[in-house]
């Protein structure tokens, strides 16, 4: 008996560049297939029945939506058997679009005047203006 295989606590030696097959997950995925249908049934119907709050409409639309992304990730993409490192690196991206998402919000909400004062400019862009018009033979 070797060194190494007496290390490996009476572990047979594999040989090198031999890989293991990852065990097969058993997914219905007929079952998620049929979820995914009754929730695009939903979402259509969520769609023609409006209700008399905007953001009820909204949380229903987006509720629906996020159970169908995550039916699709978890199952399709195989997410559910995978370590913490891919949930990390799904997260994190997630997490950034919705804080930019969520921080664009005011801009969406507020009427267009509302945001600055007209009178006061970050940038100027006259110059640009001038520039442009200088470079076609114009004053």
């Amino acid at each position: 008996m070797t060194e190494a295989a007496h290390d490996r606590h009476g572990e047979p030696e594999e040989p090198h560049g031999v890989t293991v097959p990852m065990p097969h997950h058993a997914v219905n995925y007929y079952a998620i297939f049929a979820a995914l249908v009754v929730l695009t049934i939903v979402t259509v119907l969520v769609a023609f029945h409006r209700f008399e709050s905007e953001a009820v409409n909204l949380l229903l639309a987006m509720l629906v939506a996020a159970t169908k992304a995550t039916l699709v990730a978890f199952f399709f993409m195989h997410l559910k058997f995978e370590g913490k490192l891919i949930y990390l690196i799904f997260i994190v991206p997630l997490f950034l679009c919705v804080l930019l998402t969520v921080a664009l919000i005011p801009d969406v909400l507020l009427p267009a005047g509302s945001q600055h004062n007209s009178s006061l400019h970050l940038f100027n862009f006259d110059w640009v203006q001038h520039v442009i018009q200088g470079a076609m033979g114009g004053e």
